[in-house]
């Protein structure tokens, strides 16, 4: 049994993997330290991966460690089944190294962009023969509307919803429009402009955003889509197999 934790900016996603496929799943918001440690203390399991963008957690690290057979704590410097093309390798997010693993194991003999939208939106080149050629970040949905209210005077904070119109007829209509519109040009541009330079290219969304884009998108592009929310896990998942039976 293999453990992989992906540990994100707001949530921490505990997954128990029988080879490539999710065993058991549980999430856990980040403060709940407690919760998680008596959770990884009960499960059984043998190796493990641990990945961090939001703060390392060490007395989880030590719990695992004491009891995986192997235990990786995910950085730059991981062996990868992937090539990484990418000047300052160790300034590379850990999430954005096992999406694009991710990719480049669900999405076998084909290039792909990976679109995670989550509390920032990622974009990342995996090609088909596995190099990864570097991306893009931009603020993510929740970010851009806790902007607007956060730095002016008379903004209200307005919540994420799929049904907004183009032109807004009050401040939050127009905000959810501005919003909204503004976040769709921008994914569609990057898929548009990306697809004309890389030949059947598959778009993988993913990230707590990801069925938003999804909904959006499938009625506006002719690229493949793939709906995958579980992509951080199984790229981890794939390191950690990588690195075990090697």
């Amino acid at each position: 049994m293999n453990l992989v934790i992906d540990q994100g900016n707001t949530a921490v996603k505990i997954a128990q993997f029988i080879n490539d496929e999710i065993s058991t799943l549980k999430i856990f918001n980040k403060e709940d330290v407690e919760d998680m440690m008596e959770y990884v203390q009960q499960i059984q399991f043998s190796v493990a991966i641990y990945s961090s963008v939001g703060g390392d957690i060490f007395s989880i690290q030590n719990i695992i460690s004491k009891k995986a057979d192997c235990f990786i704590k995910l950085s730059h410097a991981t062996p990868l089944p992937i090539t990484i093309e990418y000047s300052t390798p160790q300034t590379l997010g850990v999430d954005r190294i096992a999406g694009a693993v991710g990719a480049w194991c669900v999405n076998k003999g084909k290039t792909s962009l990976v679109i995670d939208a989550g509390t920032a939106i990622t974009y990342d080149i995996v090609t088909a023969e596995g190099i990864y050629k570097g991306g893009n970040i931009s603020p993510g949905i929740s970010m851009r509307f806790k902007a607007l209210n956060h730095y002016t005077n008379s903004l209200p904070l307005v919540t994420l919803s799929e049904v907004y119109s183009l032109v807004g007829r009050d401040t939050e209509s127009a905000i959810l429009s501005g919003v909204m519109n503004g976040v769709m040009s921008e994914v569609e541009g990057y898929i548009d402009k990306i697809s004309k330079k890389e030949r059947n290219i598959s778009v993988i969304l993913t990230g707590g955003d990801h069925s938003v884009l999804h909904n959006q998108l499938k009625n506006s592009t002719f690229v493949p889509l793939i709906d995958e929310e579980y992509l951080v896990l199984k790229g981890l998942n794939t390191i950690l197999r990588y690195n075990v039976e090697k």
